[in-house]
């Protein structure tokens, strides 16, 4: 280890601060609410670190500085091991920094995007960890605002901490209600969208408080169970108007009555009929769960971080100036002068041929896509994952599905990455009905080349 630390010493790292040279070996993996994320590395740590690190340009973000100094000022006075440790926060030319505590698990929404549906235990686990963070933020006269699955944070042992705290608030004893508009509509209360308008005698300038969270936190349970919230496939701006005319969405199908009550519970309209947080931990949809769930939730992240690539975060709303950082990934700095693929998915085959030429705007060309914030090398040295440089140890059929992962993360927009899903579906459904149908099919490739 102490040779890792030393090869870092004669390059240029983050001037933090607090200790110049302290952060460096950049990766970027997404983006945030208001500039882009990096995993960067402690390097005066005595054992390798990990942190994350928020990027702000000053020059061009405008109203977001102001969003980032509140998140900031929020975060500082948080003190909870389910929330996201706040480290230090710095200024370097055009740049703000905001360092964080790492998650290398992802959001829940990163696992929802591969496992499409949690089973209800593990939303359990999860949803007990968000409300005991909740019941300290509201315990601490703080409103959180915008809970749900992408603001739900994992590490690589099953850790779940509330993050992104750029919209949070904080109620004061003269202030006991707010009226600003913030959140993300499909998980918005009904009386966040009307002011507090949804009582029977209230007025729209009536406010709301800490329910709006438990709000969210019912509609997040939807969310992990079933895949998506209530109202998904419709416009956000359509659930707008939607959300305080209907009833509350209730959670149908194959699930336990304790779940089932647990999201109507939560869902009330009149948010004085919902329970707070220390009520809802009491119920037996989190009083009854097992000792093991955890550990199934590793599982799961673990499968996660070793097959899905996240999305293909390569390009950084803004560029960092390179000579500043140490050992930062060269894809960060070169990724404006590279050619772009060009790679088009179509309805027919022969259209797929003749689009797969080298000038595409819908595939990234991406040389070590990021696992879950992971480099490649220490995800196959930590698992019995499927190794690409060594194909004696697994099947075709594992070649196959590793690909096509690969190709998911170097999607540059959505629509490719749901055909990708779509395709890796329809795979895993023939190779479950015929085992061995993806080793055939990379046999007839490896025949044709």
């Amino acid at each position: 280890m102490v040779g890792y630390m030393s090869s870092r010493r004669d390059t240029k790292q983050i001037p933090s601060p607090q200790s110049p040279g302290k952060y460096g070996d950049l990766k970027i993996i997404g983006r945030g609410n208001f500039g882009d994320v990096y995993r960067a590395t402690n390097l005066i740590a005595k054992r390798t670190e990990f942190v994350a690190i928020k990027v702000i340009n000053l020059d061009n973000s405008g109203d977001d500085i102001k969003q980032a100094v509140r998140e900031i000022q929020f975060l500082n006075k948080l003190r909870n091991q389910h929330v996201v440790k706040y480290y230090e926060s710095f200024t370097h030319e055009a740049n703000m920094f905001i360092v964080m505590e790492y998650c290398g698990g992802g959001s829940c929404s990163d696992l929802i995007k591969f496992q499409k549906m949690i089973p209800e235990n593990v939303v359990g686990y999860i949803i007990k960890k968000v409300l005991t963070g909740l019941a300290y933020l509201h315990g601490e006269h703080k409103v959180h605002r915008d809970i749900k699955s992408a603001n739900i944070l994992l590490t690589e042992d099953g850790q779940v901490k509330i993050g992104d705290f750029g919209v949070s608030t904080e109620i004061t004893l003269s202030k006991k209600k707010r009226n600003t508009f913030v959140g993300t509509p499909f998980w918005m209360a009904p009386e966040v969208i009307t002011r507090g308008g949804t009582k029977r005698g209230a007025t729209k300038n009536e406010g709301y408080d800490y329910k709006a969270d438990i709000w969210s936190t019912g509609i997040t349970v939807i969310e992990l169970a079933t895949g998506a919230p209530p109202l998904a496939d419709h416009d956000p701006m359509k659930v707008l108007f939607d959300i305080p005319k209907q009833k509350p969405p209730q959670l149908k199908g194959n699930y336990t009555s304790s779940i089932k009550e647990f999201v109507r519970l939560c869902v009330a309209s009149n948010p004085d009929h919902r329970p707070t947080c220390k009520q809802l931990l009491q119920h037996g949809f989190i009083t009854q769960l097992q000792g093991n769930t955890r550990q199934e939730l590793v599982r799961m992240i673990t499968k996660k971080n070793a097959f899905v690539r996240q999305k293909a975060y390569s390009n950084p709303r803004h560029k960092l100036n390179c000579d500043m950082i140490e050992n930062i990934d060269h894809e960060v700095c070169e990724l404006e002068t590279r050619p772009e693929i060009e790679w088009e998915f179509t309805a027919t085959l022969q259209k797929q041929l003749n689009n797969m030429t080298p000038n595409s705007s819908k595939i990234e060309e991406v040389d070590n896509v990021s696992v879950g914030g992971i480099e490649d090398e220490e995800v196959y040295s930590k698992t019995s994952s499927f190794n690409p440089h060594s194909q004696e140890q697994h099947d075709r059929g594992s070649i196959l599905f590793y690909s096509l992962h690969r190709v998911f993360a170097r999607a540059k927009d959505e629509e490719t990455r749901l055909g990708v899903e779509q395709l890796i579906d329809v795979m895993n459904h023939w190779e479950l009905r015929y085992p061995g149908f993806s080793g055939a099919l990379i046999e007839e490739i490896e025949r044709m080349l």
